[in-house]
Parts: structure tokens; C-alpha cells; sequence
């Protein structure tokens, strides 16, 4: 079996982030075959998952996956969630705004939801001349990279369950 090196980059990286915190929000992208999640949880491309270190579980971050028992409606299940399905990290009152994003594992549905709203945000914002106002500050990298923008959107329901608000991070 062979790790990929983005894959072992990304795991030191949220290491660090969730040791540095010690209770954060993943997003994680529930669509593919290889995640271990509960069934009704699968479909989701944004997924959001809390850790904690004061968890009485282990949480396993492995070069390759995320690896715990994690409780959903106080029945415990055996997550096994692979790398590449987590595409954010963010502390939960930051509200995203000093998150880590992944931008290379954003799933392309979630892509589109923020390219449709930002084309509808640059139709409506104007200013009294009729040009564009540019509402979306380009993204900053850093070590922790800097989440520039939030943006609210209804995003289709998998399999017939209520995915209320998405915040989508680009």
C-alpha cells in the first residue's frame, strides 16, 4: 500500500491544527465509496463533524485517513474517513474564518453552488454607475490558509434528507 505524499502533507497539517485548537469542525466529503459513515450520512458533500480531544475515544489521524468511533444521535459508529474525502478544517467560533481549506478536494458540486452564487452576486452588486462591485476577495495562502469568503446556498438534498444551510468555503 502506498501513501500518497499530499495525503500525508494534509494529515500533519490538521495534526497540528486539532492539537493546536483541540476541538474543531472537518468537512468532509461523504460521497465516495471508500468513507466509512454512518449509511444515512452518505451523500453528502459537506459534511460537518466535530473533534475534540476531550473525546473519551481516540482519534486516529493517519497519513492516509481519519480513523474513530464517533457517536451520532448517542449511537457510537466506527468512522474510517480516507484523506482526500476532507476538504476543510475550521474552529467552531471562528465561523470559518481561519480555517484550513484543501482546495484541490473541494467535490465539484460544492464548487459549482459557490461559482453559481458568486455569477448572482456579480449581477447584483453594482455600484451607482451600473459596475460591478467585487463583493469576493481573492483567496490568501498561508500555512493556515485564510478562508475569504462564506457563502450561504441550499444545496440539493441527498437521498431525500434536509441539508438546511451550506456554508461553503472557497
Amino acid at each position: 500500500m502506498s501513501i500518497e505524499l499530499a495525503g500525508a502533507a494534509k494529515a500533519r497539517e490538521l495534526r497540528a491544527y486539532f492539537s493546536r485548537h483541540g476541538r474543531i469542525y472537518i468537512v468532509v466529503n461523504t460521497t465516495g465509496d471508500d468513507i466509512l459513515v454512518p449509511e444515512y450520512l452518505r451523500g453528502d458533500p459537506a459534511l460537518r463533524l466535530v473533534l475534540n480531544v476531550r473525546m473519551p475515544q481516540h482519534i486516529r489521524i493517519t497519513d492516509d485517513s481519519l480513523e474513530s468511533d464517533l457517536t451520532f444521535s448517542g449511537s457510537p459508529f466506527h468512522c474510517v474517513i480516507p484523506m482526500q474525502a476532507i476538504w476543510a478544517a475550521y474552529m467552531p467560533e471562528q465561523q470559518l474564518e481561519n480555517g484550513i481549506l484543501w482546495e484541490d478536494d473541494v467535490p465539484e458540486t460544492i464548487r459549482a453552488v459557490v461559482k453559481a452564487v458568486r455569477s448572482m452576486r456579480d449581477d447584483t452588486d453594482q455600484d451607482e454607475d451600473g459596475d460591478a462591485i467585487s463583493s469576493i476577495p481573492s483567496p490568501a495562502m498561508s500555512q493556515e490558509h485564510t478562508v475569504s469568503a462564506i457563502v450561504d446556498a441550499d444545496v440539493p438534498s441527498p437521498a431525500g434528507r434536509r441539508v438546511g444551510h451550506l456554508r461553503i468555503v472557497k
